[in-house]
């Protein structure tokens, strides 16, 4: 039933990058191309219809980013080059030219289908900042756009060429619904959106056709979503036994917690970020040398990605301070977790997420860094369990206007103030190209990330590595963290706070804790 592209691919499995894809598309190198023919009815998983389905007025559910360029050759017209290159590579990503189609009174998950009359004035649109086009208001410009829902009716993306840049730069802000593509899809897709040289060579065209942009017949659909249903119970039959390992090795961990469990549970505190979300956003960037953070990485015998939840937590820590809110238990943050297997190359969404503490209750750096490392340790052996059995996908009749309802009652009811919390916040890191990319033959200098905020966990931190830099994208409710400048200031200063410790801390001090260690520190609290 999945057709394919022609479509790029992403050689990405579990705990890879995507990042070493920076080929041409003409010259076909590193970056895979899967050549074919989308089919007509290409149906959303369950897990990229939940996009869909928890989307609302307050709570767009599409994801962008932010990449910001030299100035351009003299006397380019930047918008023009960008949309004469796009507009030639938009067959290399099937995502660019397909819409959505519902199922009859909503029985079932949409589908997509080729759309031949692309509206490129609506995808592609020119803005400039006023004078003097500082930082503030680049990120005061894309808070806003970020506010704004894609329409349903046509492909689900945007791109916003925005000048007027100080110092002569522009940026181009991209936005695309998640139901339709994941951080490493979209990373894998970053080459194509843009270039890897200056004067790239002109993209492959397009192979003759034959899809079929026609909108399937009720009775094809309702066809086909049963035939669906029983090849997944099919799937589920034949996936026993790799379940019943799952669950064996689940219950030798849940028998070694009762033997030794926390004297409270490990449940979220209540903080100023588990509120309803209202319409208006608040974004703020900062960038930190990735090599730094791995030379720390490296004295602490630690992870980038232990680094970056270990300052994140610090500036949370500083930030809920100041608003005199810091609960006295840890944040916990959900830590969004690659499912792709190697060789994987389905532009679609392959996630799931695990539990992270993030020690906010310690205010050494160090410390806090060693108890981080010990709960994502112990959450990545968890998740490894059960892994390879997480379903993406699975048809429920009626599932879209049941979870839709469920998702507006979320708002409306502002239920987030009444439930307990689950996790306080989201925090993601995206590996992204090693390689310079380049738009209208100038550079990119900085690629920031714009995700997701949603009812009761109104903050999103997300990291993008470009180059030698951690470009760090802030994304929340401006009703909630108005000045959320405050947190990416305190970013950058926790991580020079963590540089220093980790200078001064002999490697033989440098503690690896295990998780009964933070339990028995539970129990005695």
């Amino acid at each position: 039933m999945r057709g394919s592209g022609p479509t790029i691919g992403v050689d990405q499995g579990y705990g890879e990058t995507a990042n070493s894809l920076s080929a041409e598309p003409s010259q076909n190198s590193r970056l895979r191309l899967r050549i074919g023919w989308e089919d007509a009815m290409d149906r959303l998983s369950a897990l990229d219809a939940s996009f869909l389905y928890g989307e609302t007025p307050e709570s767009p559910m599409h994801v962008a980013g932010l990449a910001i360029f030299e100035p351009p050759p003299a006397g380019s017209d930047v918008f023009a080059a960008f949309r004469d290159h796009l507009k030639s590579r938009l067959h290399l990503v099937p995502f660019f030219e397909r819409k959505l189609v519902l199922m009859p009174i909503q029985l079932d998950h949409p589908i997509w289908v080729h759309d031949d009359n692309l509206d490129l004035d609506y995808h592609f649109r020119h803005v400039s900042l006023p004078k003097p086009g500082t930082l503030e208001q680049l990120e005061t410009l894309v808070a806003r756009l970020h506010m704004i829902l894609l329409d349903r009716t046509r492909p689900l993306w945007q791109y916003y060429v925005i000048e007027g840049l100080e110092r002569g730069g522009f940026a181009v802000y991209i936005k695309m619904h998640h139901a339709g593509i994941d951080g490493g899809a979209g990373m894998a897709a970053l080459p194509i959106i843009f270039a890897t040289s200056p004067d790239p060579e002109p993209a492959p065209p397009p192979l003759p056709s034959p899809r079929d942009s026609r909108i399937p017949e009720i009775f094809e659909l309702i066809s086909d979503s049963y035939a669906k249903f029983f090849t997944q119970q099919r799937e589920f039959y034949e996936s026993w036994p790799d379940l019943g390992k799952a669950i064996a090795k689940v219950g030798q961990r849940v028998t070694a917690d009762l033997a030794n469990p926390p004297r409270t549970l490990p449940l979220a505190p209540k903080t100023l970020f588990n509120v309803s979300l209202s319409s208006q956003r608040s974004f703020g960037t900062c960038t930190i040398s990735l090599r730094d953070v791995k030379a720390v990485a490296k004295l602490t015998r630690s992870k980038v990605n232990d680094i970056v939840m270990t300052i994140s937590a610090g500036a949370l820590r500083r930030y809920l301070e100041i608003r005199n809110a810091l609960p006295d238990g840890p944040l916990l943050a959900a830590v969004p977790v690659s499912l792709r297997k190697a060789g994987n190359a389905e532009m679609n969404n392959q996630v799931t997420a695990m539990l992270c503490n993030l020690a906010t209750d310690i205010a050494d750096p160090i410390r806090r860094l060693e108890a981080i490392v010990a709960s994502s340790t112990d959450s990545k052996k968890r998740l490894e369990d059960f892994r390879d059995v997480i379903p993406t996908d699975m048809t429920w009749l009626g599932a879209p206007i049941i979870i839709t309802g469920m998702a507006r009652l979320m708002g409306q009811a502002k239920l987030a103030e009444r439930l307990p919390a689950i996790v306080n916040v989201l925090i993601s890191n995206v590996p992204g190209p090693r390689e310079a990319l380049y738009c209208a033959g100038a550079k990119m200098i900085h690629y920031f990330p714009v995700s997701i905020p949603s009812n009761g966990s109104v903050l999103n931190i997300t990291v993008q590595s470009y180059l030698d830099n951690l470009d760090f994208g802030l994304i929340a409710c401006r009703a909630a963290v108005p000045d959320i400048e405050k947190l990416t200031e305190f970013l950058a200063e926790e991580f020079q706070r963590l540089k220093k410790a980790a200078g001064e801390t002999p490697e033989k001090k440098v503690k690896k804790i295990e998780m009964k260690q933070v339990k028995a520190a539970q129990r005695s609290a």
